[in-house]
């Protein structure tokens, strides 16, 4: 009786462990969101460049409605794509519930500057030219949570996004003085976003994991 006690106590333990490692290897299931935020943050860093530029001439004055639609479409698109997760497999892995957390930190963290920057624009503290500082700044936080998600979650296709965008924050930084900031963005949002976030979302797993 003993012996089938501990033969089934090692196969519950067996099992348990098993669930646990498969929990912990579930794919990410952030290539949505990487895909929705690389695509349109690159394409209004592009417009933002073609309009200072003069290539398109709109006028410096459509540049806050440029941003300020970017910001409400944006966050729009995010919850949409947060509602479709709700019954996804995979969510509560470690990778995940990382990414669940790490982001929505880091985005509140970026957010708060730009509204400190907006903040010394409208009392005359803060040229405007110091709203350029945004880019490698945002690519510098996006870099480090990146590195901190292929780390945690072994997941080495996430490398890619965080080279990328932390090389993206040096040449920002570089060049944070001129308009070429902005294509620096767009390209390093293109390439170290919008398109890894297609292969993890590839990777998503379609049944229970």
């Amino acid at each position: 009786m003993n012996t089938d006690r501990k033969t089934a106590a090692h196969a519950d333990l067996a099992y348990l462990r098993e669930m646990a490692e498969a929990g912990a290897k579930a794919p990410l299931l952030g290539g949505r969101f990487m895909v929705w935020w690389g695509g349109l943050t690159g394409l209004v860093a592009f417009v933002h460049w073609l309009i200072i530029t003069g290539t398109l001439d709109f006028g410096a004055q459509a540049l806050w409605p440029l941003w300020l639609g970017y910001m409400v479409l944006g966050s729009v698109g995010s919850a949409v794509l947060g509602w479709s997760l709700r019954n996804k497999p995979g969510t509560g892995s470690m990778g995940n519930r990382v990414q669940q957390v790490l982001w929505p930190v880091l985005g509140g963290c970026i957010g708060l500057y730009f509204a400190g920057l907006v903040a010394g624009m409208a009392l005359g503290l803060v040229p405007i030219e110091l709203v350029n500082t945004m880019m490698p700044v945002a690519f510098l936080a996006y870099g480090a949570g990146w590195m901190v998600d292929a780390l945690l979650s072994r997941e080495r296709l996430l490398l890619i996004p965080a080279i990328v965008t932390l090389l993206g924050g040096f040449a920002g930084a570089a060049l944070v003085m001129t308009p070429w900031v902005y294509l620096v963005a767009s390209a390093g949002m293109l390439l170290g976003t919008f398109i890894p976030g297609f292969f993890l979302m590839a990777r998503e797993p379609r049944d229970v994991v």
